[in-house]
């Protein structure tokens, strides 16, 4: 049986800082309707405080995985789409959200897709980059164009589940 779209769609935070930016990436996915979380070395990944914060997280909470480090994280994953504030260099395939969600659902109709999200203070890190094969960027029209780790998310996540 083929898995939903949605199933085969990871979301990983790498070396993420603050509980409560995971609480609210944990609920974007209750919303958007995604269920597989892994963090990579998290600062502080307390299941009690998330529930605190993303109410009746606890399923996604206990499920969610965390690794020693990105690679292992990424392992098994087929297609990576990374986040950044803005295009560092010319050599990424950098795009808007709403044009790689189409192929996020494709992808993950069989193979797992990772959307990969990383630390609060500094962004994705040249080796999370380079495990990308995509890097999505959310235009602002703010002069500090860097949002929150749970906005991002949530606009990546909205236009995956439109799609």
């Amino acid at each position: 049986m083929e898995a939903a779209p949605l199933d085969n769609i990871v979301v990983v935070l790498d070396q993420p800082k603050d509980v409560v930016n995971v609480a609210g990436v944990v609920r974007v996915m209750m919303n958007m309707g995604l269920s597989n979380l892994r963090l990579v070395n998290p600062d502080d990944f307390d299941t009690y405080r998330i529930g605190g914060i993303a109410h009746r997280s606890e399923d996604l909470t206990r499920a969610a995985e965390t690794y020693d480090t990105l690679q292992d994280a990424l392992s098994d994953v087929v297609f990576t789409v990374g986040t950044s504030a803005r295009p560092r260099t010319d050599q990424r395939n950098y795009c808007r959200p709403r044009e790689v969600a189409p192929k996020i659902v494709e992808t993950s109709s069989d193979s797992l897709v990772a959307l990969l999200f990383g630390r609060e203070d500094r962004g994705l890190t040249n080796e999370g980059l380079d495990r990308c094969q995509t890097v999505a960027i959310v235009p602002t029209a703010a002069e500090y164009p860097s949002l929150n780790l749970a906005q991002a998310c949530l606009v990546l996540c909205y236009e995956i589940f439109l799609a």
